[in-house]
């Protein structure tokens, strides 16, 4: 009795104790290329299929394989198996989906080459035969299908499901293929009819946002982003929440890495009209530190030092806020160690950690170490809704020009706060408002119902803060700067902060009274920045 199986994989895991498995069952193995050395080599009898070969060009020979497949019969009976015409019983191929650059059309014949060609090819004209073929393309079906074919009870259902799994796998390599056309540089603002990214499934989650939800993670195919950087270095299993966070703390540092960690300018007007470029002080050298929980930044620092970072980022209530999640540009080094542990961080992430700096975190098992060093900044934003989902190009130009509105243009200290500011109410949930004082978060409001609330909350953050680190006001200022995500108007908060020592603000303007505005930073010698540029999130 001559049973054929088909093994042909890009994944090879589990492969060979499965080849092993039918070959000791007296399954003859069809393959061709790597699968077919890789079998050789571990001593498993195996036949090379043409049609499979990568240099095959001739249809003839994939036509063929098809419709053998297509009419491959499966028999009920005492042994259930294929019958002696040589038919094929088990499929067992796969290929790993992936975002390409694709800029010219030598580049997309590569990625388009007859092995994953004809592999997808096979598998969607086996699908319509999934009940005389078991259709095996995830090595975790292995198992199941072992003790399956073992005891010759090959459920139905099985057959199904694999048959399923094996569409939903050509698809995301299609998808990936056709992802990689359509959203090239040259067609992002196009979008795609479908949206079809193939993403994948990296691990189930101890729990969703709350306990009784459930939860997975899926990778976007490829090294990229946080997800595909992150390598787990201490700590229990992570949480829906507690990763979201590590990505969006992750997110934020590469966000600042991206825009001023290099030189970086902008065209500025005067308020008497003259044209100039406003220069800012590339951040090479500076560490930056935020703490993160719910995706709502806690507190930010800029600092020459990780350790310095690090003790400027807990502006918020560090006793009765927990399970925060704390994210550094610097390595943590055995004095931030030290410092970091007296807050019981859910996670802290970094490019790395010092020996000295892990041996002090393992004796808190509470808290997760993860390394991330790659800086990716990604080129879209997407939320689920119902019956859909929103996709829009990625908020990642802090300023398109600038428009100095008072008399009084910022120094160069005040000119980098701004800057870092406003990254920070691009990572906050709208309307939003940041107030620093040196390189550092005194107050942040996130998600509040008017711009003018949002100042209010700011400063009401402000004076919590100093009530209980007085030592950090002692020269009697509040905040140096204030950075609003959206045009506002001369509020009482306004006044308050500007008695307090305000500088700088910076904002989109465009508001009916503006020019009120304006002629009382005047008088309070502020500077007053218009960017035409609101950042809703």
């Amino acid at each position: 009795m001559n049973k054929q199986a088909i093994i042909h994989v890009d994944n090879t895991e589990g492969i060979i104790d499965f080849a092993k498995f039918l070959s000791d069952l007296g399954w003859s193995i069809l393959s061709a290329n790597r699968t077919e050395e890789l079998l050789k080599k571990a001593k498993i009898p195996v036949t090379r299929e043409q049609a499979l070969v990568e240099t095959n060009l001739y249809l003839n020979d994939t036509s063929g394989l098809i419709q053998k497949i297509m009419a491959s019969k499966f028999h009920d009976g005492p042994e259930s198996s294929p019958s002696e015409r040589g038919d094929i019983g088990i499929i067992c191929m796969n290929v790993l989906p992936s975002i390409h650059s694709i800029n010219s059309e030598k580049k997309l014949k590569a990625v388009t080459r007859p092995f994953n060609f004809f592999i997808s090819t096979i598998l969607r004209n086996a699908f319509l035969n999934y009940d005389n073929i078991l259709i095996l393309s995830d090595p975790a079906d292995y198992k199941e299908a072992m003790i399956q074919l073992r005891t010759n009870s090959i459920d139905n259902d099985f057959r199904i499901y694999l048959a399923a799994k094996a569409l939903n796998l050509v698809s995301a390599y299609d998808g990936g293929i056709a992802s990689s056309i359509l959203m090239n540089a040259s067609r992002k603002d196009e979008f795609m009819n479908y949206l079809t990214y193939p993403f994948e499934k990296q691990y189930t989650l101890k729990s969703g946002e709350n306990s009784h939800q459930n939860s997975c993670l899926y990778r976007f195919p490829g090294e990229t982003g946080t997800v595909g950087a992150l390598q787990k270095q201490y700590g229990k299993e992570l949480s829906y929440s507690s990763i979201a966070d590590i990505s969006f703390a992750w997110e934020q540092i590469s966000m600042l890495s991206a825009n001023l960690k290099n030189q970086f300018s902008v065209k500025s007007t005067n308020a008497d009209g003259y044209h100039f470029v406003t220069q800012f002080t590339p951040l090479t050298g500076t560490v930056f530190t935020i703490a993160v929980k719910h995706k709502s930044i806690l507190g930010a620092s800029l600092s020459t030092n990780i350790l310095d970072s690090v003790k400027k980022t807990y502006t918020y209530d560090t006793e009765n806020i927990l399970d925060v999640t704390l994210a550094s540009s610097a390595v943590v080094d055995e004095d931030a160690a030290k410092e970091i542990i007296k807050c019981g961080f859910l996670a802290v992430v970094a490019p790395g950690f010092t020996p000295k700096a892990k041996e002090i975190f393992s004796n808190q098992k509470t808290t997760h170490l993860l390394q991330l060093s790659r800086i990716n900044v990604s080129d879209y934003d997407m939320e689920l809704i119902n019956g859909g989902l929103l996709f829009q190009s990625k908020d990642n130009v802090l300023f398109e020009n600038w428009a100095v509105k008072t008399k009084t243009r910022p120094g160069q200290a005040l000119t980098d706060q701004m800057a870092f500011g406003t990254l920070l109410t691009m990572g906050s949930r709208s309307f939003s408002a940041v107030l620093l004082k040196d390189n550092s978060i005194t107050g942040i409001s996130q998600a509040c119902k008017t711009p003018l609330r949002a100042v209010d909350a700011a400063l009401s953050e402000t004076q919590y803060y100093k009530k209980h680190n007085p030592e950090q006001f002692n020269d009697g200022i509040l905040a140096d700067v204030l950075v609003c995500d959206s045009a506002i108007s001369l509020c009482d908060s306004v006044r308050q902060l500007a008695d307090s020592g305000l500088k700088a603000i910076i904002q989109p303007g465009g508001l009916a009274n503006d020019n009120e505005f304006i002629d009382f930073c005047n008088e309070h010698n502020i500077s007053m920045i218009f960017t035409g540029m609101s950042h809703i999130s």
